[in-house]
């Protein structure tokens, strides 16, 4: 690791950091061309993902649409873990949202996976309770 790459768990954090500071540029340099995020948990019920977000310009786009479409982003009590080898960070959090304009909170549970190459994130996966989601969005289940 070069003297200006962060660390696998400061990486991490400073991906929470700018969701929360409704920044995305503060962790746009820290992600990977290819990297690839994706919503695991559908909610159809079916083992497709809800949501794939593949490429940087893909993964900029879905995080800015978080910080502009919720006035908060606060993601409390975050719990992270390092795998041995540091290449994997897996963090647990509790989402507390406020969707901008209607000031409609939404909460919900999260685990996220981060996988590393080179300083630099390559892989996120964000799981949530997909039933919650659908229901403060009005998405159909099942």
């Amino acid at each position: 690791m070069s003297n200006s790459q962060l660390a696998p768990l400061d990486l991490a954090k400073t991906f929470f950091d700018a969701l929360e500071k409704q920044d995305i540029s503060l962790i746009e340099r820290h992600l990977a061309d290819d990297v690839v995020e994706l919503i695991p948990f559908s909610n159809t019920g079916k083992p497709d993902p809800f949501y794939a977000f593949n490429g940087k310009a893909e993964v900029l786009t879905y995080l800015n649409t978080i910080v502009t479409r919720f006035s908060q982003v606060v993601l409390d009590n975050k719990r992270y873990s390092v795998d041995a080898e540091g290449g994997t960070v897996f963090v647990q959090a509790e989402g507390d949202l406020v969707q901008a304009g209607t000031d409609t909170s939404y909460q919900n549970v999260y685990v996220f996976k981060f996988e590393f190459r080179d300083g630099q994130i390559v892989h996120i996966d964000e799981y949530a309770n997909p039933v919650t989601y659908s229901l403060f969005a009005g998405l159909p289940l099942g």
